[in-house]
């Protein structure tokens, strides 16, 4: 590795201890915690910034090639970014009354005041906090991709994500096997929940794990000495068992989508026949281990499950409801739980702060505006995942990280994980290392053009 790359490899690895950091503090839901990590990634993007200037090439002399399909993924996230600013931006009401009708007549009904600062979004502190988060996670996003220019430094990240999640998992495990009420055995719950490991809910942490399992699948599968390979193999493992028992229904459900995603690229290529035979080998392992271990309380957590009781049915519904006033520019990001309060019907008695479907929440909070901006946004992430060489190493460790994505993707359609700090933080790392990973291949794929003889360097 050359020397001045070492800065990059020292600030991944800071980047590894604030997910951790972000982890075990109850997943960053707190003020103070949440607050913390969008300091430490701030911080470390100016200390970034600093260093390639004093480096003498800031901002190109490493040669960090961006092409114009990476350019417009970038133009799409800076305008949801702007988007977001303009929902907090005050309007004169003749126009609020054309663009955001619905948001005109709540100002207009509850104000006191005879003209009042009219904003698209309906509570602008809120979106000012949720901006702020969006705008942390874009940073990382950001910082990991351009920092990770080789396989030794996406190795030295996946290696301490690994190491991490199994030791997650194994104390999740034991302390739901030695549960006295409290997280950490001391932290009490004081507004109940269902907790597994550091998170207050159970689907949160099964939300994080699900993520990291195909990324420790992909460092076994890369491995060259067998004993690391099964050592990676068995961090996967323990993790996947953890999930289990952490008995989130949406958790199990989107780990075998994960799974299934992982196992359907891998059958592209004949030359990865054994690697096929290793995730069938790791999946009836899995089902030796929950045998042994007692799989009973998991095939209950189904089987008990009554559909026409789950409220969140009743509250995707209201949510949809409730876009139909607010479809083109939406609430505002943040304000789900005052919006809802106008349309939640009598049969729901709980008050609910996120939709449970991360996707509708965002849809009614953004807009079809910010909904054509995010897709904008993916579009182009995967149009870049998608191309250069799927060979070797880069080839598994982009099967990893399409299907950690999936993981997740699958899981947001039942619960809000993307509105915890560390899950949307885990998932902004592991789309910059996605496209970290999708620049090595391109640098190495000879196919890969230049067009218009332009580049762009960062």
């Amino acid at each position: 590795m050359d020397r001045r790359d070492k800065p990059d490899t020292a600030l991944v690895i800071i980047t590894s201890a604030i997910l951790i950091f972000s982890v075990l503090f109850f997943g960053s839901v707190e003020i103070w915690s949440s607050a913390l990590i969008e300091v430490c990634v701030f911080t470390l993007i100016i200390i970034w910034l600093v260093i390639r200037a004093k480096t003498g090439h800031p901002l190109h002399a490493d040669k960090t090639v961006i092409s114009r399909k990476e350019r417009y993924m970038f133009i799409a996230l800076f305008g949801l970014l702007a988007y977001i600013i303009i929902q907090m931006l005050p309007f004169p009401s003749t126009i609020l009354k054309y663009i955001a009708p619905k948001s005109f007549e709540l100002y207009s009904f509850y104000s006191v005041d005879k003209n009042p600062g009219m904003y698209i979004s309906l509570y602008a502190y809120k979106t000012q906090i949720e901006f702020l988060r969006v705008v942390t996670y874009s940073l990382f996003f950001t910082l990991l991709a351009f920092s990770i220019k080789d396989m030794h430094t996406l190795g030295w990240l996946l290696k301490i994500l690994s190491y991490f999640g199994f030791g997650l998992a194994i104390f999740a495990i034991i302390q739901k096997a030695t549960w006295n009420g409290g997280i950490y055995w001391f932290r009490e719950l004081t507004q109940g929940g269902s907790p597994f490991g550091p998170f207050v809910n159970r689907n949160h942490y099964a939300g994080f794990i699900g993520m990291l399992i195909p990324l420790t699948l992909g460092l076994a599968f890369t491995r060259k000495r067998r004993e690391r390979k099964i050592l990676f193999g068995f961090f996967a493992l323990i993790m996947s068992v953890s999930l289990f028992f952490s008995l989130s229904r949406a958790g199990i459900i989107s780990f075998f989508a994960g799974i299934a995603v992982f196992g359907l690229f891998l059958s592209r290529d004949k030359f990865r026949a054994k690697k096929r035979w290793a995730l069938a080998a790791f999946i009836f392992v899995l089902f030796l281990y929950l045998f042994y271990l007692g799989i009973d309380p998991v095939i209950d957590r189904f089987y008990k499950t009554d559909i026409t009781s789950e409220e969140r049915f009743a509250v995707w519904t209201e949510t949809l409801n409730a876009f139909k006033d607010f479809y083109l520019t939406g609430s505002g990001l943040g304000t789900f739980i005052n919006v809802f309060l106008f349309y939640s019907p009598g049969a729901i008695t709980s008050i609910y702060d996120h939709a449970h479907n991360d996707y509708l929440e965002f849809i009614l909070e953004a807009g079809i505006i910010g909904a054509v901006l995010l897709l904008l946004f993916l579009f182009f992430f995967v149009r870049n995942i998608f191309g250069g060489s799927w060979d070797g190493r880069i080839g598994i460790f982009k099967i990893s990280m399409l299907s950690s994505i999936t993981t997740i993707a699958v899981h947001s359609i039942f619960d809000f994980n993307l509105h915890i700090p560390s899950n949307a933080l885990m998932l902004s790392s592991v789309f910059g290392m996605a496209f970290a990973v999708s620049k090595m291949g391109q640098e190495i794929s000879p196919d890969v053009p230049v067009k218009g003889g332009k580049e762009i360097y960062l």
